[in-house]
């Protein structure tokens, strides 16, 4: 009887697997449903469709075993035909139902997560085009599974067994159709992708920034003077010693004399030794030691750093600033990650060694202080550039010691925004917290030196609004939205419920997620394709709203909000 419905499936249903068929509707059904960020329709479609074919092969894989142990013990399920192929056909319908009708039927869910973000609704095109594009992407997969497992098919089809050659011919599919995946992406796409990149890379760190030109003050790099040219800092580079505010802007925002804030800069033209000589060089050829504050901005891979930052930074202080960065790679973030994940500590850890080097060799009483930042990537190297956080509380004293980098040690405050879940010392603080807070925001010895900070109110009180204690100085606040995929990203969510997954959730899109295997991980891996298009305050964009209450607090400012908000609009509120 099993025999005569296995027939009669791979009649109707042209030998597709159910377990496969079931467990794709679920991943597809789970795919919908919200996470961190809206994502356009295309990309919902293309994720739900990824996650369906990943179910289907599961389910599979898991008929197939279920079949080879029945067959092993002796079992045999009898179901009459008629019984049979109505139960097949509900079976049929409801999935055909679920795929149709549950894009539609998550519509309000979506609203939520893009009222949040400050975006409207989506329109009847939504589910239908994201749909329309899962139907067509899953097809397209299965086809090509199906091509391979009928060639195989034809190849086994002496054996004696039927059975036998229909599972080897589906699992041989399977792993051709993976090993063709694998072989094509590190043999054709890797390579190919690559010098794309890297050539596109080049042209745009080649191409000046539209609409702006070289600096015409001395105390920049790139402006009258200075040893670096305009071309050679990258597109990066060169809108960041473009950008920000002067002497007079600052002014009129503070209602305080101002003097002109400096900013140096090198491009990725030389090792990383050579770049940090020629920031010195630009340091002192600025006058730079001679300023109250000096900030070393860990940028990412090109030289892209968080100009809302930087301009924060200079208002704050009455542009009595020495700001210096450096590029170290030609290609973007993601991809100096894959290829170079050991420079962005290594370019922070250099450039913080030489300047910490001349600071300690200078009077106290004539020292500048010295700041830290870094967004993404940039905060990723800032925060693998130190040991771990312990050590760091433990010499915070001033105790000599022979460690190479301790951040509470070595500087006297720092901001980084949107550190990505893979940086070793945000790892650690979080494991650190204390009882009753939450890895989404934690709260680490009551707040004494390290703050977490998803909104501005929580420089002050944790996620409940309970106050935390007295804010000693050093001050290194962690700015992480509970939006921003980037900090919550890790390779662990394929198999493993994160723990911000199974605590409270407050006010937030992550108050309507829950984990699914594999799905997850997809699911965020698309929100951080569009981390960036969200506006500020949200996702993976940190704009004055976030830096000007965190640069106050790290720098002891006591302004008041009302005095604050000039400022931040003159930096870009959102």
């Amino acid at each position: 009887m099993l025999e005569r419905l296995l027939q009669w499936r791979r009649a109707h249903l042209g030998g597709l697997s159910l377990p496969g068929l079931v467990l794709a509707v679920l991943w597809y059904i789970a795919a919908y449903t919200p996470s961190l960020l809206p994502r356009p329709w295309w990309l919902q479609g293309l994720i739900a469709a990824v996650c369906a074919v990943l179910g289907y092969a599961v389910g599979y894989l898991v008929g197939v075993l279920w079949k080879w142990l029945a067959r092993w013990l002796g079992l045999r399920i009898t179901i009459a035909p008629r019984r049979a192929r109505a139960l097949l056909w509900l079976l049929v319908a409801v999935e055909v139902v679920a795929l149709l009708a549950f894009p539609f039927a998550t519509v309000e869910w979506q609203h939520y997560v893009r009222q949040y973000v400050g975006q409207p609704p989506a329109g009847w095109w939504y589910p239908v085009g994201s749909t329309l594009v899962a139907v067509v992407t899953f097809a397209l997969l299965i086809s090509i599974w199906r091509l391979i497992a009928d060639v195989a098919d034809w190849f086994l089809a002496r054996l004696r067994s039927r059975f036998i050659a229909d599972a080897l011919a589906r699992l041989l599919a399977s792993g051709l159709t993976v090993l063709t995946v694998v072989a094509v992406t590190n043999y054709v796409v890797v390579p190919a992708v690559e010098i794309i990149v890297d050539t596109s890379a080049d042209r745009v760190n080649r191409t000046q920034p539209a609409g702006m030109s070289a600096p015409t003050s001395p105390l920049r790099s790139g402006g009258p003077g200075s040893p670096q040219a305009w071309d050679s800092l990258g597109q990066d580079g060169a809108i960041y010693v473009a950008s920000g505010p002067d002497a007079a802007a600052i002014a009129r925002v503070t209602g305080r004399s101002a003097k002109e804030p400096i900013r140096v800069f090198a491009g990725n033209h030389d090792p990383i030794p050579a770049t940090v000589d020629k920031v010195l060089a630009e340091l002192d050829r600025t006058g730079a030691w001679d300023r109250r504050a000096i900030l070393l901005a860990s940028a990412t891979s090109t030289g892209y750093l968080n100009l809302w930052a930087c301009s924060t930074f200079e208002h704050l202080l009455d542009g009595d600033t020495a700001i210096a960065s450096l590029a170290y790679s030609d290609l973007p973030s993601a991809f100096g990650l894959l290829w170079g994940h050991e420079e962005p500590p290594t370019a922070a850890r250099a450039l913080l060694d030489a300047v910490r080097s001349r600071l300690d060799a200078m009077p106290a009483d004539r020292r500048p202080t010295l700041y830290l930042t870094g967004e993404s990537l940039g905060a990723y190297g800032g925060d693998a550039a130190f040991d771990s956080p312990a050590q760091m509380l433990a010499q915070a004293d001033g105790a000599a010691f022979d460690s190479p980098a301790q951040m509470l040690a070595q500087a006297d405050g720092a901001v980084w925004s949107g550190t990505p879940a893979f940086a070793p010392n945000r790892i650690e603080l979080t494991a650190q917290r204390n009882p009753g807070s939450t890895q989404v925001a934690p709260v680490v010895d009551n707040g004494e030196h390290f703050r977490f900070v998803g909104a501005p109110a929580q420089l002050t009180a944790d996620q409940f609004g309970r106050p935390l204690g007295q804010w000693s100085f050093p001050r290194v606040a962690y700015l992480q939205h509970p939006s921003d995929p980037v900090a919550w990203w890790s390779p662990s969510l394929l198999f493993e419920t994160p723990p911000w997954l199974q605590e409270t959730r407050l006010d937030n899109p992550m108050a309507q997620m829950s984990w699914t295997p594999i799905v997850t991980f997809y699911q965020l891996s698309a929100d951080m394709l569009v981390s960036n298009e969200v506006p500020g305050g949200f996702g993976h964009r940190y704009y004055g709203a976030d830096m000007v209450p965190a640069w106050a607090a790290v720098l002891g400012d006591e302004r008041s909000e009302a005095e604050l908000d000039p400022i931040i609009d003159a930096v870009g509120r959102r």
